[in-house]
Protein backbone atom coordinates (compact mmCIF):
# COMPACT_ATOMS: atom_id res chain seq x y z
CA UNK A 1 0.00 0.00 0.00
CA UNK A 2 1.35 3.35 -1.00
CA UNK A 3 0.66 6.35 1.02
CA UNK A 4 -0.27 9.47 -0.82
CA UNK A 5 1.06 12.65 0.57
CA UNK A 6 -0.66 15.87 -0.29
CA UNK A 7 1.82 18.64 -0.76
CA UNK A 8 0.27 22.02 -0.30
CA UNK A 9 2.09 24.79 -2.11
CA UNK A 10 1.73 28.29 -0.74
CA UNK A 11 -0.58 30.57 -2.60
CA UNK A 12 1.20 32.91 -5.01
CA UNK A 13 1.73 36.47 -3.78
CA UNK A 14 -0.55 38.75 -5.70
CA UNK A 15 1.14 41.54 -7.67
CA UNK A 16 0.10 45.05 -6.69
CA UNK A 17 -2.21 46.71 -9.11
CA UNK A 18 -0.35 49.43 -10.94
CA UNK A 19 -1.99 52.22 -12.69
CA UNK A 20 -0.91 52.69 -16.26
CA UNK A 21 1.72 55.41 -16.57
CA UNK A 22 3.48 57.24 -19.36
CA UNK A 23 6.73 57.56 -17.34
CA UNK A 24 9.37 55.14 -18.50
CA UNK A 25 12.60 56.58 -16.94
CA UNK A 26 15.12 59.24 -17.88
CA UNK A 27 15.64 60.25 -21.43
CA UNK A 28 19.07 60.89 -22.89
CA UNK A 29 18.49 64.66 -22.81
CA UNK A 30 17.59 64.58 -19.12
CA UNK A 31 20.70 62.54 -18.34
CA UNK A 32 22.96 64.94 -20.25
CA UNK A 33 21.39 67.97 -18.55
CA UNK A 34 21.88 66.43 -15.09
CA UNK A 35 25.53 65.64 -15.90
CA UNK A 36 26.02 69.19 -17.16
CA UNK A 37 24.64 70.62 -13.91
CA UNK A 38 26.90 68.29 -11.92
CA UNK A 39 30.04 69.35 -13.82
CA UNK A 40 29.17 73.05 -13.50
CA UNK A 41 28.84 72.60 -9.74
CA UNK A 42 32.17 70.75 -9.60
CA UNK A 43 33.84 73.49 -11.64
CA UNK A 44 32.86 75.93 -8.90
CA UNK A 45 33.92 73.72 -6.00
CA UNK A 46 37.30 72.43 -7.22
CA UNK A 47 39.07 75.85 -7.37
CA UNK A 48 37.95 76.58 -3.81
CA UNK A 49 39.38 73.26 -2.65
CA UNK A 50 42.67 73.91 -4.47
CA UNK A 51 42.97 77.40 -2.96
CA UNK A 52 42.48 76.02 0.55
CA UNK A 53 45.07 73.31 -0.13
CA UNK A 54 47.58 75.89 -1.36
CA UNK A 55 46.92 78.10 1.67
CA UNK A 56 47.52 75.13 3.97
CA UNK A 57 50.84 74.33 2.29
CA UNK A 58 51.97 77.97 2.54
CA UNK A 59 50.98 78.09 6.22
CA UNK A 60 53.01 74.93 6.89
CA UNK A 61 56.04 76.50 5.18
CA UNK A 62 55.65 79.70 7.16
CA UNK A 63 55.26 77.82 10.45
CA UNK A 64 58.41 75.82 9.73
CA UNK A 65 60.31 78.98 8.75
CA UNK A 66 59.29 80.73 11.98
CA UNK A 67 60.47 77.74 14.02
CA UNK A 68 63.79 77.65 12.16
CA UNK A 69 64.27 81.40 12.65
CA UNK A 70 63.82 80.88 16.38
CA UNK A 71 66.45 78.13 16.36
CA UNK A 72 68.94 80.31 14.45
CA UNK A 73 68.40 83.27 16.77
CA UNK A 74 68.70 81.04 19.84
CA UNK A 75 72.04 79.82 18.52
CA UNK A 76 73.24 83.39 17.96
CA UNK A 77 72.11 84.41 21.46
CA UNK A 78 74.50 81.85 22.94
CA UNK A 79 77.55 83.61 21.48
CA UNK A 80 79.10 86.85 22.68
CA UNK A 81 77.88 89.87 20.77
CA UNK A 82 81.40 91.14 20.14
CA UNK A 83 82.34 87.84 18.43
CA UNK A 84 79.55 88.20 15.85
CA UNK A 85 80.65 89.68 12.50
CA UNK A 86 80.25 93.44 12.14
CA UNK A 87 79.13 93.15 8.50
CA UNK A 88 78.36 90.67 5.77
CA UNK A 89 75.96 87.88 4.95
CA UNK A 90 76.30 84.22 5.90
CA UNK A 91 74.28 81.49 4.19
CA UNK A 92 73.94 78.50 6.47
CA UNK A 93 73.76 74.90 5.32
CA UNK A 94 70.24 73.87 4.31
CA UNK A 95 68.05 72.45 7.08
CA UNK A 96 65.32 69.87 6.54
CA UNK A 97 62.27 70.54 8.70
CA UNK A 98 58.80 68.99 8.40
CA UNK A 99 59.85 67.23 5.20
CA UNK A 100 60.99 70.37 3.37
CA UNK A 101 64.45 71.89 2.96
CA UNK A 102 65.03 75.50 4.02
CA UNK A 103 68.09 77.72 3.68
CA UNK A 104 68.72 80.26 6.46
CA UNK A 105 70.66 83.42 5.61
CA UNK A 106 72.02 85.74 8.29
CA UNK A 107 72.87 89.36 7.46
CA UNK A 108 74.90 91.26 10.04
CA UNK A 109 74.72 95.02 10.58
CA UNK A 110 72.57 95.87 7.58
CA UNK A 111 71.55 98.96 9.56
CA UNK A 112 74.90 100.28 10.77
CA UNK A 113 73.42 102.64 13.37
CA UNK A 114 72.63 99.58 15.52
CA UNK A 115 76.16 98.18 15.29
CA UNK A 116 78.91 99.13 17.70
CA UNK A 117 81.24 97.37 20.12
CA UNK A 118 78.36 96.11 22.28
CA UNK A 119 75.54 95.49 19.77
CA UNK A 120 74.84 93.85 16.43
CA UNK A 121 71.90 94.25 14.09
CA UNK A 122 70.95 90.78 12.81
CA UNK A 123 68.54 89.91 10.00
CA UNK A 124 67.56 86.26 9.51
CA UNK A 125 65.88 85.20 6.27
CA UNK A 126 64.54 81.69 5.64
CA UNK A 127 64.13 80.55 2.02
CA UNK A 128 62.53 77.47 0.49
CA UNK A 129 63.35 76.70 -3.16
CA UNK A 130 65.12 80.08 -3.42
CA UNK A 131 61.95 81.92 -2.38
CA UNK A 132 61.90 83.91 0.84
CA UNK A 133 59.34 82.44 3.23
CA UNK A 134 60.03 84.45 6.39
CA UNK A 135 62.44 87.06 7.67
CA UNK A 136 62.96 88.89 10.92
CA UNK A 137 65.36 91.44 12.34
CA UNK A 138 66.65 92.03 15.83
CA UNK A 139 69.45 93.72 17.72
CA UNK A 140 71.71 91.76 20.07
CA UNK A 141 73.18 93.81 22.92
CA UNK A 142 75.97 92.93 25.28
CA UNK A 143 75.07 93.83 28.83
CA UNK A 144 77.80 94.11 31.43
Amino acid sequence: MTAKTNFHLPAPIPKPNRLPSNEQGLTLVESVVSLLIFFIAMAGIIPIFLNYSLATINNEKRTAAIALTGQVLDGLRQTDTDTLPSSGTVTMTPITYMGKTYTPTITYCQTTTYCDANSRHVKVQIAHNNQSVYETETVFNKFE
